[in-house]
């Protein structure tokens, strides 16, 4: 089936195309050369699973204690499963459906923020190890000029190493770089430039993230209080899956140490700069004033900081049934409560109003909060087809929650559709040190 598309335009609101997908292409997305592979989900045993949570409500305590064990010991996957709590649920078992829906829900959300591992063994050709560590990872992976390297082998030996401990490896062995300013979306490597220099510093890695230095140079401000300046340029590098919303660079804690002894620091120390992040790939460029090391120094043994990295967590969906019906419904997923405030008609279109509120937004609804906006709000019909909103706008806006009104065009009964929701269950703010050393000076 072709896909229709058709313009909608109101004054004041966000407006896309209208679009129905196929049945088969439901959900899905185009995957890039190396593969947007999909990690591998957890195979559930349903009937096991049913049984377990039977036995919750059992009238034996130590079968209660173990089926509860058991659920938790089963991980993420089996939260879809759990049943939702209702007024016919029995006290003891909704208190036990709490506990461990509250419990895989931390633990998810926790292992989100942590790095990811790769095993990896043997020779092979270098698209097959990246798309090994795309499946492994859930990180896009894009490879440019992809077939010039299909004959190309490496040989990777690693057991439960961090994604850029393995990545920095190939880099090295393929004689790749990463290319920050790609418009795919993830991780883009590319081949080193003819006649660079492939090995640098040691890039730091703290978890998911990786800072490497770009270069460093002394200058003179003539007519200036300065007595010179060291300007370095790093890269901070992140895995695919992650989006920051935003980095701040708090310049009094940034600082060098020369190999004659002396330190250098921030000439702005006051200062707490926003870096600016691309809406595609997973790099961003950090610029930092230190004062001029002394002529005799040769190198930089270390130079070090701390960067602020606010991000959300994994999204989560969030899932309305009948929501025409006028009632007024709420869900929540680790620290964010979503709820379905109205859906009326409005000419010839729902408007679907929707406030997403988190208990911890730590700053990030302040000033960053049209992030918020690239969720995702869709309708499913009876046959899994997506609808998607035609526009949208934000009527509501505090430090904790925003508020954004969806339209929808609904041919039929709309209470054949159930609408989606699509919203990070956290947003955490980061510390993130990193420590550069044996760096060269000009």
């Amino acid at each position: 089936m072709e896909l229709g598309v058709r313009i909608v335009c109101w004054v004041g609101w966000v407006c896309l195309a209208v679009s129905t997908l196929s049945a088969q292409d439901t959900l899905s997305e185009t995957k890039p050369a190396t593969g947007l592979v999909e990690p591998p989900r957890e195979s559930i045993n349903l009937p096991e699973v049913r049984r377990l949570l039977r036995s919750l409500d059992s009238d034996q305590l130590a079968e209660r204690d173990s089926a509860e064990k058991q659920l938790l010991q089963l991980g993420v996957a089996v939260l879809p499963y759990l049943p939702e709590i209702s007024s016919s649920t029995s006290g003891e078992l909704k208190v036990r459906l709490q506990r461990i829906r509250n419990q895989l829900q931390t633990s998810q959300i926790s292992s989100f923020f942590s790095a990811s591992t790769i095993s990896l063994a043997g020779k092979m050709p270098l698209p097959q190890a990246l798309d090994q560590i795309a499946q492994q990872s859930g990180n896009r992976i894009y490879l440019e000029n992809r077939a010039a390297f299909e004959q190309v082998e490496v040989d990777v030996s690693a057991e439960k190493q961090s994604f850029w401990s393995v990545i920095d490896q190939l880099l090295s062995l393929a004689r790749l770089r990463i290319n920050p300013f790609s418009s795919e979306e993830g991780l883009t490597l590319s081949a080193s430039m003819p006649g660079s220099t492939v090995n640098g510093p040691r890039p730091s890695v703290t978890g998911p993230f990786q800072v490497q230095i770009l270069s460093v140079q002394t200058s003179q401000q003539f007519g200036s209080s300065l007595t010179g300046q060291l300007d370095v340029a790093l890269q901070l590098n992140w895995e695919p899956r992650l989006r920051p919303i935003y980095v701040q660079l708090p310049m009094s804690k940034m600082q060098a140490r020369t190999d004659d002894g002396s330190e250098q620091v921030a000439t702005s120390p006051q200062a707490n700069p926003e870096v600016p992040l691309n809406s595609s790939g997973c790099s961003a460029q950090l610029d930092l004033q230190l004062t001029r090391p002394p002529r005799r120094a040769r190198q930089l043994e270390t130079i070090s900081g701390e960067l602020v990295i606010a991000i959300p967590s994994e999204k989560h969906k969030f899932v309305f049934e009948k929501f025409t019906t006028g009632k007024r419904q709420s869900e929540k997923f680790g620290e964010v409560t979503v709820t379905l405030e109205s859906a009326r008609r409005n000419g010839s279109v729902y408007e679907v109003r929707i406030l997403t509120a988190f208990r911890e937004a730590q700053g990030a609804l302040d000033s960053f909060r049209g992030w918020i906006l690239s969720n995702r709000a869709y309708l499913l019909d009876r046959q899994q087809r997506v609808v998607q909103n035609v526009g949208f706008q934000s009527y509501a806006v505090t430090n904790e929650s925003v508020g954004v009104a969806f339209l929808f065009q609904i041919n039929g009964d709309p209470l054949d559709y159930t609408l989606v929701y699509e919203s990070p269950g956290l947003i955490t703010r980061q510390t993130i040190p990193f420590a550069i050393h044996d760096i060269d000076l000009p």
